[in-house]
């Protein structure tokens, strides 16, 4: 059996570590001013009365309930760093990205959530 030898730049594809030029294209997309976390969201102004119309699951309800300690209105980053925190009244076990993003559509539908 042959040991397999010392990698080397055979010419075939051109990595980041090989050419630092090449990082751009290495195809992980930079982040972007535009992306979701400079998003604003902000509470419907009658969304405590929606809410009681038409019960949310409590992590939906925890969504609505930090996004309220922040004032009404937040960026998604900031939102998610309150949902995050020791203090959030979040209870679980997933992240606060993949609960935003559950259930995000479903709070702006239901026109309790408005997304600038």
């Amino acid at each position: 059996m042959t040991k397999i030898s010392k990698p080397t730049s055979n010419g075939a594809t051109v990595t980041p570590t090989v050419n630092p030029k090449s990082v751009a294209r290495c195809g992980i997309p930079a982040p972007s001013a535009k992306g979701r976390n400079n998003v604003k969201l902000r509470l419907a102004e009658n969304a405590a009365e929606l809410l009681a119309a038409n019960p949310m699951p409590a992590q939906a309800q925890a969504i609505l309930f930090e996004l309220d300690k922040l004032g009404g209105a937040a960026t998604t980053r900031e939102l998610l760093d309150a949902l995050a925190s020791k203090e959030s009244s979040l209870s679980t076990t997933q992240t606060p990205e993949r609960i935003l993003t559950f259930y995000r559509k479903k709070l702006i539908d239901a026109d309790m959530l408005i997304a600038n």
